[in-house]
């Protein structure tokens, strides 16, 4: 098992290509992003040959930007509640949010950068109800959110659909 990376290190080519761990086409990590130990799945997509510079970039930027576009994501899924949820927005409202997978492609014209994030709440007693929110973003800017019954079957069908 390798050792998570924390998110303070800076990524290059190198690094990920020796630290990360090369799982058919894509190099994988576990990146500890907060003090309570929460940590996300990063994937940097290959193309044939490798990663690119390109690739290293847009993690170091959603790194450098992270904070604002998990607010963004934050004030978003409050506009996605049902009427269920409207009733416990208080309680919603109080739960992190968790970054779960970050992946990073550079041959999808549409994005370069995905990011799953969640939202865990008790739905009746013991029931838990998952609010899953995938956000694409193009260049640093994000171009799209939306809400997802399952986040990673979606992750799955886009990220491999416009190679």
């Amino acid at each position: 098992m390798r050792k998570r990376i924390d998110i303070s290190e800076k990524l290059n080519r190198e690094k990920v290509e020796r630290e990360f761990q090369l799982i058919n086409s894509f190099y994988f990590s576990e990146i500890n992003y907060d003090e309570d130990g929460s940590f996300f799945d990063l994937y940097f997509l290959k193309n044939g040959i490798g990663i690119t510079e390109k690739q290293i970039e847009a993690y170091n930027e959603l790194i450098e930007n992270l904070n604002r576009h998990l607010t963004k994501i934050s004030e978003y899924i409050k506009t996605t509640y049902s009427n269920f949820e409207i009733k416990k927005a208080d309680k919603l409202n109080e739960v992190k949010l968790r970054l779960s997978v970050v992946e990073i492609t550079d041959y999808n014209k549409d994005f370069d950068t995905v990011i799953t994030c969640e939202k865990e709440y008790k739905y009746f007693g013991i029931f838990k109800k998952n609010i899953g929110i995938r956000t694409e973003i193009k260049n640093g800017r994000r171009i799209s959110m939306e809400r997802k019954s399952d986040t990673l079957k979606e992750n799955k069908k886009t990220c491999y659909n416009n190679v």
